[in-house]
């Protein structure tokens, strides 16, 4: 059997089997919303620590990262900037955790509507994740697309690979929920590290028996590529000024992203959710050690210097410089890379677009009382036009879309940060503030990315924070806070954290009269 036949029938073999994974809890999530969008909050730490780790390492990390690094040098690395988003977890996410548990919360629209009071504000933050969140799916899916052609050697057509994609990971969300997410995620988790660790065990005992890394890096000194490991690399790109920016960028998007930011709201216990605070740094440095030892010593060491296809370094190692096994398994953790982002990414927007518009306008602002058999029926239509959307944007794959998806997707969603730190921390942070903050942010990050060079050699996102932060706290500072929110987003919280109080179920009665309040003086 031909290797791209072995390769392709495997791959189908293995997307049945997601949508069967899905679907075996199809019927027990159909029953509560809870547990479609949150697993009923029973997550253990190590399933947790691998749906949130590899939901962040998407398949642009395990293709992007090796490229990136070939192309710009080692200083790509601080990208793990991420690792601090553990102790950011326990910082931040602790506090989210408890409000959760506390209030039901689900998205991060529950939290960021609520503290600041304003169902205005909700919306509209739930429209922006949506419209960035399903291009950004999309671009994992031309990945997964553009790689499967490659390493069948287009035995599968493009279209075909990214149309098998898409459904596979819609079906699988739509039939199990957030649980067979988690739960698939941990097993992609294990696959993607032994995948690396097997590829570079390959190729180095295979191509540098005699001295392994030492005899690849003395491999680069003769063949031009040795200032890969250097800063600020080939290109001058990875001075202290765009470390900075690149480390910023992958630390907050860790903590903001809208997947990311709901899995704060899943654990089973607060000792569980500590402990997989604490163990986020590690797992980081487990998966990325491996992708940097790709992209900065063994690609370069192989291929040589200006390797006409960068960004299909690891399906070149893997198809022509390696057997058809390790073939098809690098395939794979592509594969789990990228659905573990993309579903989890669909399911947090099926999550808004259901819960933090249809639900909330639609049923809570006018009264009236939602079946939770109906919301979960909602969010899996809303599954299916997602699905949709996303087969046409990956199918005509639009450069445009795709461009400005990718340049604008972290700077557009860490706009919320400012917003949820001060509302967990600060008193005196209003809804005005954090309104005329998010916004500023917003148009900042779109100026600098577009049309204006950003000035000092700072990247947009942190521009477009820094006007965010300054605003809000300038904003606030000329409002007020309605003394029911700081009674129930700092009183209660400290209280709870200080006196090491068990949580009670209570309604949301304080949060209704804020809002039946605001809506009177309207």
């Amino acid at each position: 059997m031909k290797p791209a036949i072995f390769i392709s029938l495997g791959i189908l073999v293995y997307a049945v089997f997601i949508v069967w994974h899905g679907f075996r809890s199809f019927k027990s999530t159909s029953e509560s919303s809870e547990k479609f969008f949150t697993a009923d909050r029973g997550l253990n730490p190590f399933v947790l620590l691998c749906t949130t780790s590899i939901s962040v390492f998407s398949a642009l990390a395990f293709y992007g990262a090796p490229s990136g690094i070939y192309k710009d040098g080692i200083g790509f690395y601080s990208n793990t900037g991420g690792m601090v988003a553990g102790l950011l977890f326990v910082i931040l996410g602790y506090r989210l955790w408890l409000l959760g548990k506390e209030y039901g919360f689900t998205t991060p629209v529950d939290y960021l509507r609520s503290r600041y009071y304003s169902d205005g504000f909700g919306l509209f933050i739930s429209i922006v994740l949506v419209l960035f969140i399903v291009p950004y799916v999309a671009m994992q899916l031309i990945a997964i697309g553009d790689a499967v052609v490659v390493t069948t050697e287009g035995m599968v057509p493009y279209v075909v690979a990214v149309a098998v994609g898409t459904i596979v990971v819609s079906l699988h969300i739509i039939g199990g929920g957030m649980g067979s997410v988690a739960w698939m995620d941990t097993f992609h988790m294990v696959l993607g590290f032994g995948t690396l660790i097997t590829l570079i065990v390959y190729l180095t005992m295979t191509y540098f028996p005699n001295g392994g890394f030492a005899e690849a890096v003395a491999i680069m000194q003769q063949n031009g590529t040795y200032d890969i490991l250097s800063c600020p690399g080939p290109n001058g790109t990875f001075n202290w000024k765009g470390m900075l920016g690149n480390a910023l960028t992958g630390a907050i998007a860790t903590v903001v992203w809208p997947h990311i930011f709901m899995r704060t709201f899943v654990a089973s216990s607060k000792e569980n959710f500590r402990q997989m605070s604490w163990m986020m740094p590690i797992s980081y440095v487990l998966v990325y050690s491996p992708i940097v030892i790709i992209g900065a010593i063994l690609a370069p060491a192989i291929l040589g210097k200006g390797f006409a296809q960068p960004d299909n370094i690891v399906a070149v190692l893997s198809t022509q410089y390696a057997p058809p096994f390790i073939a098809f398994i690098s395939l794979l953790c592509l594969f789990a890379f990228g659905v573990s982002t993309a579903d989890s990414l669909l399911l947090s927007a099926s999550a808004m677009a259901s819960r933090d518009i249809y639900l909330h306008h639609v049923y809570e602002l006018k009264g009236r009382t939602s079946d939770p058999k109906q919301v979960v029926k909602f969010g899996r239509i809303v599954l299916l036009v997602l699905m949709v959307v996303t087969l046409v944007i990956v199918a005509i794959k639009p450069a445009s879309i795709t461009d400005y998806a990718y340049k604008l997707s972290s700077p557009f969603f860490a706009q919320i940060l400012p917003a949820t730190v001060f509302g967990l921390f600060w008193k005196k942070a209003t809804k005005e503030g954090a309104i005329a903050g998010t916004v500023s942010g917003l148009i900042v990050a779109i100026i600098f990315t577009f049309f204006i060079t950003p000035p000092l050699g700072f990247s947009a996102l942190i521009w477009a924070l820094v006007v965010n932060t300054i605003l809000l706290v300038a904003v606030s500072m000329f409002t007020t806070v309605p003394e029911e929110i700081v009674a129930k987003y700092h009183k209660r919280i400290d209280s709870i954290i200080y006196s090491g109080a068990e949580l009670t179920s209570l309604t949301d009665a304080t949060i209704a009269s804020v809002n039946a309040k605001a809506a009177d003086a309207r």
